[in-house]
């Protein structure tokens, strides 16, 4: 293929961070253009943010549904649209577009129930579409390194996972001011869960792409530290896996001084594999009489971040290998599905479950 693909967003105006970090990294990658958009329930911020990216005014929207009516009329239909939008409304909107033929990236979580993630992936499927979930910290080359350790057996068999995501941005009750704080902490917005799911969702598929491990029962406790808020602020979940293996997975956002400290230790029978953010280029392996670091080449992005530029290359590669007569779907991609956003829901809701229940373990 010559030509660019092409793609749309709902979402994402030229305030979202988010929706930039989406667009700068598809941009990156040089194989795409933006041509469609709905970004923001305002049209005038909609033709702010088409300005900026060279956007034609007739192809552009005041909301999603005439959006995905008009494009997925059109005979050269655009090969995928992104949606950059608060929880409660990926359903809909993913579900307009699949239904027009269109392919879709979201961002996480997929949906705000599990019933909702099935009926997209059905969808999906049925329609031979792919469907990618914007879980970007995979897309960071020590994650994939890091993967390529486990499986080799390198550091033995898997005893126990430990993953932490601590975040301290709601350490106050900011949401009166802060209008991210205000939908991620309305449960009309955000969904069943606002720590589990906004970070808890990384978390939960850093632990499956790395060790591959089903889950057998979860035990988890949602903390709500701010007197105001209706979902909580943090959140413990422990998990016991099919094969024996333990796991416990720290979720906060209200821990002061801490910025996006996401990391893991992983404890096999022959080594413990580390890994944190901060240093994303450097994993270290814990022998029992020494460590040995790997240090992996990674070029700083401004505007957006390795795995999300790493994400949409996956996925556009994967787009393109398909219109090109290969079988790709959301089975045998290289990207995070529409499986893994189901899965991630799963989890979501069986914490929400298991925290209401006085931290009762329950079956995943």
């Amino acid at each position: 293929m010559s030509k660019k693909l092409t793609y749309g967003m709902v979402g994402g105006a030229l305030d979202s961070m988010i929706g930039e970090a989406h667009r700068n990294a598809i941009s990156f990658d040089g194989r795409t253009k933006l041509v469609t958009g709905c970004f923001s329930r305002s049209f005038d911020k909609t033709l702010k943010t088409a300005k900026k990216w060279g956007i034609k005014k007739e192809r552009l929207y005041k909301d999603y549904l005439s959006m995905a009516e008009e494009e997925g009329k059109k005979k050269k239909k655009i090969d995928f649209v992104v949606i950059a939008t608060p929880n409660s409304s990926h359903y809909e909107i993913s579900k307009a577009f699949l239904e027009k033929g269109i392919n879709v990236v979201c961002d996480k979580p997929l949906t705000t129930t599990v019933a909702e993630a099935e009926e997209l992936k059905k969808l999906a499927d049925e329609k031979g579409l792919l469907f990618c979930v914007t879980y970007s910290y995979i897309g960071y080359p020590a994650i994939s390194k890091a993967k390529e350790i486990i499986d080799s057996g390198k550091i033995g068999d898997i005893k126990f996972v430990n993953v932490q995501y601590i975040q301290g941005w709601l350490a106050k009750e900011i949401e009166k001011e802060n209008k991210q704080a205000q939908w991620r902490l309305d449960p009309n917005q955000t969904g069943l869960a606002n720590t589990t799911a906004d970070i808890g969702s990384h978390v939960e598929n850093m632990v499956w792409y790395l060790t591959g491990k089903d889950y057998d029962s979860i035990c988890a406790r949602l903390d709500t530290f701010g007197k105001s808020r209706k979902l909580e602020d943090n959140s413990t979940v422990m998990i016991n896996f099919k094969d024996g293996s333990k796991g416990l997975l720290l979720m906060s956002q209200i821990a002061i001084g801490e910025n996006n400290n996401f990391n893991f230790s992983i404890f096999g029978s022959e080594g413990t594999l580390k890994w944190y953010l901060k240093e994303s280029n450097k994993l270290n392996i814990l022998y029992e009489n020494y460590t040995e670091e790997i240090f992996l080449d990674e070029d700083e992005v401004s505007g957006t971040n390795i795995g999300f530029i790493k994400t949409y290359n996956n996925f556009i590669s994967d787009l393109i290998r398909k219109k090109n007569g290969e079988e790709i779907n959301n089975e045998n991609c290289s990207f995070q599905s529409v499986n893994a956003g189901l899965r991630g829901m799963k989890f979501i809701e069986k914490c929400v479950e298991s925290s209401k229940n006085a931290s009762r373990w329950v079956d995943f």
